[in-house]
């Protein structure tokens, strides 16, 4: 699973991969179960240690086997995508399309050549909420109730704090998470009448880590990763509604273009193909899947940042260079 999700190379997907196929595969559990025979190993606590964690990880590889999730009815969804014009969204479209949903496109640029018929797509910007507002009345006049929402739209200031225009924050914040929170908000009702719905957040691994010249970018992920939390518990707990299936992504640096000359160590953080993003969005969609996804291994780290001491932290930082990593960014706003 690991090595299909990012380049192939020195980086510690490779060796996460390397590691799972050593406690998960049963040749390779048969050959260090011989090495150890072999070795009058067997009672040493690392083969006891080892032979525990295959035993964990082939159970679990196992009862997921046998359980068979009901896949979802395509022909019977309605999907709002937001940023679906480019990127992750765009290929994301393509799959949605195919797979037969009635998709709504929501995106600020100009719609994607050669729409299939079953694509209504609308121009606005997700950060005015009187345009929002009569967008999301069109999609519901013309699709009815939507059952998938997809809040993958997103933007970037790179600029120092102080070099922000007002307009700037808003813009950021606007479409980061003003706008997913207003459009849950509006489709929610409708989502909990329906016999199964599903919402999905695009965050980021920087939800969770500051980054010089990323401020609002940062904030605007973290309030949105906070904002999942509490919509999940809300519908598990207070609703009652637990067929509204909730999904957070977690990504780091994907490819594309929006955060080009972003540097970060490729031994720690490869970079993600759209595609394989895309990809993992619509497994999660289809097995209606609910939880967090973190891309790559590095990322499902990132949580725990914030809870280390701050000389950790500096060092952290210095050993991913994340101090400069803004200063050549060259990717676009949207």
């Amino acid at each position: 699973m690991l090595a299909q999700s990012v380049p192939v190379g020195a980086n510690i997907d490779t060796m996460a991969s390397l590691l799972n196929l050593a406690i998960s595969a049963p040749a390779c559990a048969l050959l260090v179960t011989a090495f150890a025979y072999f070795q009058n190993y067997l009672s040493h606590l690392w083969y006891i240690v080892y032979i525990a964690l295959f035993a964990l990880r082939f159970s679990a590889k196992l009862l997921a086997s046998l359980q068979q999730p009901s896949k979802v009815d395509w022909s019977k969804q309605v999907v709002v995508l937001t940023g679906g014009a480019h990127g992750i969204g765009l290929c994301l479209l393509h799959k949605l399309t195919a797979a037969g949903a009635q998709v709504a496109v929501i995106d600020i640029l100009d719609a994607p050549k050669q729409l299939s018929e079953n694509v209504s797509f609308y121009k606005c910007d997700l950060s005015d909420s009187q345009q929002l507002d009569a967008t999301l009345d069109q999609i519901e006049a013309k699709l009815g109730a939507p059952t998938m929402l997809i809040n993958n739209a997103g933007t970037v200031c790179p600029r120092l704090v102080h070099e922000h225009s007002a307009a700037d924050v808003e813009r950021v914040l606007g479409v980061n998470l003003i706008a997913p929170v207003q459009i849950t908000r509006r489709l929610l009702p409708g989502m909990i009448k329906a016999p199964s719905a599903h919402i999905i957040f695009i965050a980021s691994a920087l939800s969770f880590i500051g980054v010089p010249q990323l401020s609002t970018y940062t904030a605007s992920k973290a309030g949105l990763a906070l904002f999942y939390e509490s919509l999940k518990l809300e519908l598990r707990h207070r609703l009652q509604a637990a067929h509204v299936k909730t999904t957070a992504f977690f990504p780091s640096k994907v490819q594309s273009g929006m955060f080009n000359g972003l540097l970060l160590p490729k031994w720690l953080s490869p970079e993600l193909p759209t595609s394989v993003v895309a990809d993992r969005i619509f497994a999660a969609l289809e097995s209606s899947e609910s939880g967090e996804v973190y891309m790559p291994v590095f990322a499902s780290l990132s949580p725990l940042y914030m809870f280390f001491p701050q000389l950790a932290r500096d060092l952290i930082n210095w050993l991913s260079n994340s101090i400069d990593t803004m200063r050549y960014f060259t990717g676009y706003t949207v």
